[in-house]
């Protein structure tokens, strides 16, 4: 079953996870995929102190994907890609596919490799993004939009270790 989780609201990725680790706990094997994200926010450790895999972009110059070059987002698209085929190629009931939403949104992952995850029926997806996207919500089976209705940064607090990140 697929599991999509969007909006501008916070807490897409900490309901993903939370759900990754109740599978974890079960004895699922599982893993997750962070798109634009390089592996360092707080919540990629205690998933991999868990055994859970955690991939992310390995370009190290990460920031928005407009404010790339042609050759940084070059980069940044085969990383996902290699991180997608890797799951693709993998036997896990679980996969966890971190701002997906949005690397779909942006043309930042291969269509086909992209359809190819989704047709994984033997595990479980949760996929997050920022921006409704029709082909998902096309072939989701739980849909859940996060709407902010206040957030410290609209008060320009900057986000926070531990809890934004």
């Amino acid at each position: 079953m697929i599991h999509y989780y969007f909006g501008d609201g916070k807490g897409k990725t900490s309901a993903a996870v939370g759900s990754c680790l109740r599978a974890a706990g079960s004895g699922m094997q599982c893993v997750m995929i962070q798109f634009f994200k390089n592996g360092t926010s707080s919540e990629t450790a205690l998933l991999r102190k868990c055994g859970i895999a955690v991939l992310a972009c390995s370009f190290q110059g990460i920031r928005f994907f407009s404010q790339m070059t042609a050759a940084e987002q070059e980069a940044v698209i085969r990383s996902h890609n290699d991180n997608l085929r890797s799951v693709i190629a993998g036997n896990h009931q679980m996969i966890i596919l971190d701002e997906f939403g949005d690397a779909i949104n942006k043309n930042a992952v291969d269509r086909d490799l992209a359809d190819l995850v989704l047709q994984k029926t033997e595990a479980e997806i949760i996929i997050t993004g920022h921006k409704r996207t029709e082909r998902l919500l096309a072939c989701a089976d739980y849909i859940t939009e996060f709407q902010c209705i206040a957030h410290p940064f609209q008060n320009g607090l900057t986000a926070r270790k531990g809890i934004e990140y």
